[in-house]
């Protein structure tokens, strides 16, 4: 018999696996957990983290694709989620009050970075740019591409032109890359 020690509670793990299968059809495990301040968690596996959402008894889970970055405030003890969203529309922020990240947040860390197969900075007004990011998610060997476009401050995109020149420039990104 195999003792496996952890410190996070058998519920999380298996509601993350249950939401797994539920998502993908598999079961995922989890690598690092974190315990809130209101007593809830988060999770991360290969393949997602797992966030409390705005109901006390469901999480969500995000690709780590979708995740556009992480920070730690110290000062705080506040761990902020950024998810990626639609263009021209602001990133979805989480915050997770915890006492430190730990583990969660290297792997958090880990993860989205591993997710990030292209970045590039294109110029359309002055220094004044566009980022775009192509993500996959790390653990899925053929999974798709998504593309993510962030306008540097004092471009909006309903300003004339931008949104046409943020496309060309996503299009010479991805002819540059072959993706």
């Amino acid at each position: 018999m195999r003792l496996l020690r952890t410190a996070w509670p058998r519920e999380l793990a298996d509601a993350v696996s249950a939401a797994a299968r539920e998502a993908t059809g598999s079961k995922e495990d989890i690598l690092a957990a974190v315990q809130l301040a209101n007593g809830r968690w988060a999770a991360g596996t290969r393949t997602a983290v797992y966030l409390p959402s705005d109901s006390e008894d469901s999480d969500r889970r995000v690709g780590w694709e979708r995740i556009e970055r992480a920070n730690w405030d110290s000062e705080a003890s506040v761990l902020h989620i950024y998810e990626t969203t639609d263009f021209g529309t602001p990133l979805r922020a989480t915050e997770l009050k915890v006492e430190d990240p730990g583990r969660f947040g290297q792997l958090l860390r880990e993860r989205v970075d591993a997710s990030i197969i292209v970045q590039r900075h294109v110029p359309l007004a002055g220094k004044r740019g566009v980022r775009i990011v192509g993500r996959r998610n790390p653990a899925v060997t053929d999974a798709p591409v998504t593309w993510n476009l962030v306008l540097d401050k004092g471009l909006e995109p309903d300003q004339p032109g931008v949104v046409d020149a943020a496309d060309a420039a996503l299009r010479q990104v991805r002819d540059e890359f072959g993706i």
